[in-house]
């Protein structure tokens, strides 16, 4: 995740929460840090982090590292609401290799409460085990490419979201960026979703992520509805993460591990509010 640090400095450097007068700085910051990414990909993220509603006690941005008045780090820190709890997904870390033996202050000081789940959600695979040994566990062992048919199950999928939903603010904030937020009516069971269009393979096969339910099995229950609605936008099946019960699948194991760490394990196939949606 990071590499070797050079000489140290004598220069002093403090760790801070990033804010909005920073965004200009910071995109360039994470620009050098992800050199295959573009101005574009930062600003437009980091405009979405700028419109998600703030949560108490927590940064609205993440933690800086500044020196001699130049953020020279960065840990991103994108917070949200489930109820309750709060979870954050870290992302985008990125210290400048002058002041790597600071980037553990970056880390304990964006994870330091302990009422909070924190996700890592797209770790590298050669971090995995160094963010084990910095406490973080693994809760999604793999992931699902799911292809429903289309003939069997009921179930009737509108775009239209109820007043009365508890989710409902969950639902327009994904609509809002770019995500397709859907509601399912089976029976006397009324499930929402958040999906977002991915490409699948070297054919580009259209699918749809999910990125959020209730419940794993409720996407089990309306698979095939769900599968109607996007056949019509030319979509053709789904990923997800976990194994998926009682429709045509492929699981692959190992793929797409995230991380937590927290009082809790998040759901499976909960990422909503996270770098997932926020910077693709």
């Amino acid at each position: 995740m990071l590499a070797p640090a050079e000489a140290s400095t004598n220069r002093r450097v403090r760790c801070r929460q990033i804010v909005e007068s920073d965004l200009d700085s910071l995109a360039k910051l994470l620009l050098q840090g992800f050199p295959r990414t573009s101005r574009q990909f930062w600003d437009a993220g980091l405009a979405r982090m700028a419109a998600l509603s703030p949560i108490e006690e927590m940064p609205r941005f993440g933690y800086a590292l500044e020196s001699e008045g130049g953020l020279v780090g960065a840990l991103l820190s994108i917070s949200s609401r489930r109820g309750t709890q709060i979870f954050s997904n870290v992302s985008a870390w990125y210290v400048h290799p002058s002041y790597r033996a600071h980037s553990t202050l970056l880390v304990s000081t964006t994870t330091k409460l302990k009422h909070v789940v924190y996700l890592n959600v797209s770790p590298a695979d050669h971090t995995l085990r160094t963010l084990q040994l910095m406490g973080w566990k693994r809760y999604n062992f793999g992931q699902s490419a799911v292809l429903p048919l289309p003939g069997f199950g009921r179930g009737i999928v509108s775009e239209d979201i109820p007043a009365d939903l508890p989710e409902r603010a969950l639902l327009e904030d994904h609509r809002q960026m770019g995500c397709a937020s859907i509601v399912c009516q089976s029976g006397e069971a009324r499930s929402p979703f958040v999906f977002k269009r991915r490409w699948l393979g070297r054919f580009h096969l259209p699918v749809m992520e999910l990125i959020w339910c209730r419940t794993t099995s409720d996407f089990e229950r309306c698979a095939p509805a769900l599968w109607r609605h996007f056949l019509k936008r030319r979509t053709f099946g789904f990923i997800l993460d976990g194994k998926v019960k009682g429709v045509l699948s492929h699981y692959t194991d190992g793929k797409e591990p995230r991380l937590y760490k927290g009082p809790h394990a998040p759901s499976l196939n909960d990422l909503a509010y996270t770098e997932k949606v926020i910077f693709e």
